[in-house]
């Protein structure tokens, strides 16, 4: 069973891509108060005789003090790139490190923590997307503490031993005999023209009275409050001898999403109502849909088991080591400023909704009570999708990227996630790591090809 849903932004979401905006590859434009984020080779050859000669005299030092001076030599330059939006407090932050003084470790360090985490994007269309590895792992988590619910498992203490822990709770004892390995989810791809702007991870401590440290920060771009992204939800039937005992289905997977994330969501608008910070209010879950939190800081609840939590709790050097706990004592907030003076605008990250209805892109949806960027989407023709089937294509997987990749006829197709391989290849291409061939099935889109279904290849009678 195939579900095509709307995934829609309530609070900033940021999954990472391990990639990053560094100080020497942006540049801010205070007017329309946005980062643009270039192309070297672009910007040196929008460069005359003169500025093209003195960026390579700069470059050409290689110490730590040339980084800064060609921030400065960058930032006097026109250039154009990918756009994001910045807040006012963030162009003075920009400002304040091109007027570091000459002292090499402080400029080492000032420049290192001001890199930009970039959320997870398209390298074909820069626009971002969502993974659907990260939405599976989030109705993973949830389907998890509701077999917990009912079989009450008692507490494992030892984490190494997180894996048995599932397989009990699943029933299964290998990738094969895994339910959601029938389970698969697709990226979640824009719905028109999706805003990301430069936004703040602020720590807090979640009982007030306690001291936190007020200078711990991240900067990470976010995809704002009311982007809207579409994709698809399938739950496949289990095949017969499988050894599937506990499979998953559609309106249960659905039903312990709300289950346990509208509980999440009330537990975490109580800790921010205690520190005085913005709340998550949703009127209502869309009727057929599903609301689940997801992406970087999302908190350490919501990527764990009720009645199997054990947190490692951080102390300062000088502080007696905290035995793990069942809940964190902080939680990461999203703020414009780096050194927020009230926790009066600071908001949650990660909590989206799913719904069955294509929404009005063309108008701005804020959630009553919550306090939104505001977004200006236009709505654009999406590229026209072309569905190609590549016989005996050349698999392979990469457990460091959890890349899946085919080859076909000097062509390569690619997903995210080990869901789409057939339990008959799984033993060889992912416990093996070694390349397979396999019919596979691929959507095009503009250059881009992705993987949408995996099976045997089909053998050639002999003549």
């Amino acid at each position: 069973m195939t579900i095509t849903l709307y995934l829609k932004t309530i609070c900033p979401v940021h999954i990472g891509c391990d990639e990053d905006y560094e100080p020497t590859g942006f540049v801010i434009d205070e007017q329309s108060q946005e980062l643009i984020s270039f192309d070297p080779i672009d910007f040196i050859k929008s460069l005359d005789d003169v500025s093209r000669k003195k960026f390579s005299e700069i470059c050409a030092k290689g110490t730590v003090e040339s980084r800064l001076e060609l921030m400065k030599f960058m930032s006097l330059k026109k250039c154009d790139g990918a756009r994001v939006k910045v807040s006012p407090e963030f162009v003075t932050h920009y400002k304040d490190k091109l007027k570091l003084p000459s002292d090499r470790r402080r400029i080492q360090q000032e420049l290192n923590s001001f890199t930009i985490g970039r959320t997870m994007f398209n390298p074909n269309t820069n626009q971002p997307y969502i993974p659907g590895s990260s939405i599976k792992g989030a109705l993973r988590t949830a389907w998890l503490n509701e077999m917990q619910k009912k079989k009450n498992l008692p507490r494992e203490t030892d984490p190494r031993k997180e894996k048995d822990l599932q397989k009990k709770l699943l029933d299964g004892g290998s990738f094969a005999t895994d339910p959601f390995r029938m389970v698969k989810i697709s990226d979640f791809m824009p719905v028109g023209i999706i805003k990301t702007s430069i936004a703040y991870a602020i720590n807090r401590k979640k009982n007030p009275g306690r001291v936190s440290n007020e200078n711990l920060n991240q900067i990470l771009e976010v995809i704002e409050p009311g982007s809207y992204f579409k994709g698809t939800i399938t739950v496949d039937d289990a095949p017969q001898g499988s050894g599937i005992n506990n499979p998953v289905m559609v309106q249960t997977l659905f039903n312990s999403a709300i289950s346990y994330y509208s509980k999440e969501l009330g537990r975490k608008n109580s800790s921010l109502s205690k520190i005085g910070a913005l709340q998550c209010v949703l009127k209502e879950i869309p009727e057929g849909g599903l609301l689940i939190c997801l992406g970087r800081h999302s908190g350490a609840e919501a990527v764990t088991i009720e009645g199997q939590r054990s947190i490692k709790i951080k102390t300062p050097r000088n502080v007696d080591p905290i035995p793990p706990l069942n809940h964190a004592t902080t939680i990461w907030l999203s703020s414009t400023d780096p050194k927020p003076a009230t926790n009066s605008n600071l908001t949650p990250f990660g909590w989206v909704t799913f719904q069955r209805d294509e929404p009005p892109v063309d108008e701005i949806f804020l959630e009553e009570n919550y306090k939104s960027v505001e977004i200006k989407s236009t709505p654009t023709k999406a590229p026209e999708k072309i569905l190609a089937v590549w016989e005996n294509a050349l698999l392979s997987w990469s457990p460091g990227e959890r890349k899946l990749t085919a080859s076909y006829k000097g062509k390569k197709a690619a997903c995210t996630g080990k869901d789409l391989v057939p339990a008959s290849l799984a033993k060889k291409v992912i416990e093996k790591r070694k390349s397979a061939t396999a019919k596979v099935e691929v959507e095009q889109e503009g250059n881009l090809f992705r993987i949408v279904n995996i099976s045997e290849a089909e053998e050639k009678p002999l003549n």
